[in-house]
């Protein structure tokens, strides 16, 4: 966590120092004619932060929680995308993106002889989806993003002696928000803050797990991200 936090003061620091650093002109000599028209085009971007992801696993026999966690991590990928202009300050994209991260979850409260969950890892994260800008100048805009977001997770079970595994795949919704500072006439920096909520994972172990146990994981996921990026 300690290297996680010297991360986004570093983002932040980047974020702050932007009126600073950002030129006023372009190669022609002069900015793009309206606010929006700065922050449109392609754009591609690397960011890292931090990532908390709230678990629930329910046995679908007895239809109620037998894992309810929370476990907070590091997060780092990227994203590409593509944003027009609708008006002189307002923007309108699409943004795909791919990430990883440092999640993993072991669960303290296992029961020798019932099956039950005993790690969770978080693999790879997966979105895509619609943004929308608008700039206050042509150094700064804030945005809101909606997204599909796939993730997948590794499960392992054991009732105190067999241990299996299962990858699983949680589709769902994300929702964001966030600034994005201009530092030069191509380089930028962003802070993010992202709402996603995984619907159904249903995983059984292949069938083979001791007693017939059958489960569904769930799960909602906050990040907070500071990204530095390219637009063409």
């Amino acid at each position: 966590m300690t290297k996680t936090f010297a991360l986004l003061v570093c983002g932040c620091a980047l974020f702050a120092a932007g009126p600073a650093l950002a030129q006023d002109y372009d190669d022609d000599g002069k900015l793009p004619d309206t606010p929006a028209d700065v922050f449109s085009g392609p754009h591609v971007e690397l960011g890292v932060g931090v990532d908390h992801i709230n678990f629930k696993s329910y046995d679908d026999l007895a239809s109620t929680s037998n894992l309810s966690a929370n476990k907070t991590g590091l997060s780092y990928g990227g994203a590409i995308g593509y944003d027009t202009p609708l008006t002189e300050r307002a923007t309108i994209g699409v943004e795909f993106g791919v990430a990883s991260g440092s999640n993993k979850y072991t669960n303290p409260a296992l029961v020798a002889g019932t099956f039950n969950t005993a790690h969770i890892n978080v693999a790879h994260d997966i979105w895509f989806g619609l943004r929308a800008g608008y700039a206050f100048s042509k150094k700064t805009q804030v945005f809101a993003k909606l997204a599909y977001t796939n993730t997948r997770f590794g499960v392992s079970g054991t009732d105190g002696s067999e241990v299996l595994y299962e990858g699983i795949a949680a589709n769902g919704a994300r929702i964001g928000a966030g600034a994005e500072q201009r530092l030069s006439r191509m380089f930028y920096v962003k802070l993010e803050f992202d709402h996603s909520q995984y619907g159904s994972g249903a995983f059984n172990y292949n069938k083979t797990t001791p007693d017939a146990s059958a489960f569904d994981l769930r799960a909602t996921r906050e990040q907070a991200m500071a990204s530095v990026g390219i637009r063409f």
